[in-house]
């Protein structure tokens, strides 16, 4: 087990923002909607302009002029400062008849300098329109008047410095603010920066197992492979009522990739569970073992989950005789078999739940029935209890070949799939790899691309026990191998090994 690493990396983020294009898509809409919203409710504010001309008065020559038009360019920030003066405002405020304060005009004013200019702009913004044209005009005809008051004066006392207004506001046409159309584009933005801020959040928050990278930073075990999401709520078997789908050849992908980890060691008993309840192990048992029997091997599957039993009621079988009453030795285990259908699927249900699982299932008559019926069967799927939940699964799983454990990409945590491998480590058992369950499907994983949903609904469970032409027992032990060509010699067949297909 490798110490677990942060699980946030920019490809990951990358990956959460494009998943999640539509949350990013509807925040910037509404985003943008809001502001839009919020800018038609604002009253309008209109604004005009009036530009007022500085320049002096007479000059004897080039020399004089040039040293003017600098003394002029020199005095602006002076003249702008006038232009805001109480002396001015003063005077615009008797001009216009006005109650408001000086202070009051200067938030409704503003003074620019075009630059490299003699020219002073003068702003003002009201929610009248008309009334912004003759403050703009009051404020910057009383300023030429200042400004010849307050200029040096030549040898004839008349004033170097005169200002006229060659540009006069004028009532605007369109509002200046709001602006309803900047503040949707900024509102959208805004949404969509908050979505994005939102699910980074969320994606360094959540350390639920969802993709085989995150599994490499717990473990080095495989991923044997990755069960769709069920779109239906029906309850029959996914290989059995869609068995050309998406979730049927998932299961056949497990299947195989146990054949793949078979390599080193011989698999005739497979026990699967998971970490936490709810992760659908007993759903992967039944469709696993089912793949099994459709590739023409005799399979037993036993439900080993003696506190939770599901997998009778999943079937539709009985769940009154089963394992707990073989391990008290009140059935043997002809009385307590069921088979399914016409399929090669043997169930032995968990039987009446009892007051002492743990006991019964460490018990040497557990592990006697299940060296019992290894012989008996191809391939036998055991469905154990989920590991942080009860030490049942660890009794189990040194018992069989080897382990599967499912991992709910919606539901289990980094912590807890790393505990529950940590706990089969622990017992020495036989680990597989990991099952992805529920997991997202995508357009191209869908497989109706290949098969016509007529086809599909016209497959019946005789075609898919016909199915065990096409693919041999991958699993069987040697005495089972020498058994079954024996019964074939007797009558005239002999099973053929068929690949994968």
């Amino acid at each position: 087990m490798t110490d677990v690493k942060p699980q946030v990396t920019p490809s990951r983020l990358l990956g959460v923002l494009l998943r999640g294009w539509w949350i990013l898509l509807v925040a910037a809409v509404l985003g943008g909607g809001v502001a839009y919203g919020y800018s038609s409710l604002q009253a309008p504010i209109f604004q005009s302009t009036a530009s007022t001309y500085f320049s002096m008065k007479s000059a004897s020559s080039g020399s004089d002029i040039n040293q003017g038009s600098a003394y002029t360019q020199n005095q602006m920030l002076s003249f702008a400062q006038l232009a805001m003066s109480s002396m001015v405002l003063d005077k615009v405020r008797a001009d216009l008849n006005l109650d408001l304060t000086n202070a009051q005009l200067r938030n409704m004013t503003s003074v620019s300098i075009p630059q490299n200019t003699v020219i002073l702009d003068i702003s003002a913004a009201s929610t009248d329109k008309q009334f912004a044209a003759d403050l703009a005009n009051s404020i910057s005809s009383n300023l030429a008047s200042e400004v010849e008051v307050i200029a040096p004066r030549d040898d004839a006392g008349k004033a170097t410095i005169v200002a006229r207004v060659i540009e006069p506001g004028v009532p605007a046409v369109y509002q200046s603010s709001p602006n309803k159309s900047r503040d949707a584009v900024l509102g959208g933005i805004a949404g969509l920066l908050i979505a994005a801020l939102a699910l980074t959040i969320w994606a360094l928050l959540d350390t639920r197992v969802r993709s085989e990278d995150v599994l490499r930073r717990i473990t080095e075990l495989p991923v044997l492979g990755a069960v769709p999401s069920r779109k239906d709520n029906g309850r029959r078997p996914i290989v059995v009522s869609e068995p050309n789908g998406a979730g049927a050849e998932a299961h056949r992908g497990v299947r195989s990739s146990l054949r793949f980890s078979a390599v080193g060691h011989e698999i005739t008993t497979i026990a699967v569970t998971s970490s936490i309840p709810g992760e659908g192990k007993t759903t992967v048992a039944i469709n696993l073992a089912l793949t099994y029997a459709e590739a023409g091997v005799r399979v037993l599957l036993v439900d080993a989950d003696l506190r939770r039993p599901m997998v009778a009621q999943s079937l539709g079988l009985e769940n009154s005789v089963g394992l707990t009453t073989m391990l008290v030795g009140a059935v043997g285990f002809d009385d307590a078999k069921l088979p399914w259908g016409d399929t090669r699927l043997w169930v032995l249900p968990a039987g009446v739940v009892p007051p002492n699982p743990a006991e019964l299932l460490a018990s040497e008559r557990m592990a006697e029935i299940l060296r019992d019926l290894r012989t008996d069967f191809d391939v036998m799927v055991v469905d154990t209890a989920p590991l942080l939940s009860v030490a049942d699964a660890t009794i189990i799983a040194p018992l069989v070949d080897t382990t599967i454990v499912v991992a709910d990409v919606t539901k289990v945590r980094i912590a807890q799939l790393t505990r529950a491998l940590s706990t089969l480590t622990a017992v020495r058992a036989q680990i597989a790899g990991v099952v992805f369950n529920r997991v997202r499907r995508g357009r191209r994983d869908d497989y109706r691309y290949y098969y016509s949903p007529t086809a599909e609904r016209a497959t019946t469970r005789r075609k898919l026990r016909r199915r065990a032409v096409a693919d041999a027992a991958p699993t069987a032990t040697p005495a089972v191998e020498a058994s079954k060509k024996a019964k074939g010699k007797g009558k005239g067949q002999t099973p053929d090994e068929v690949a994968e297909p």
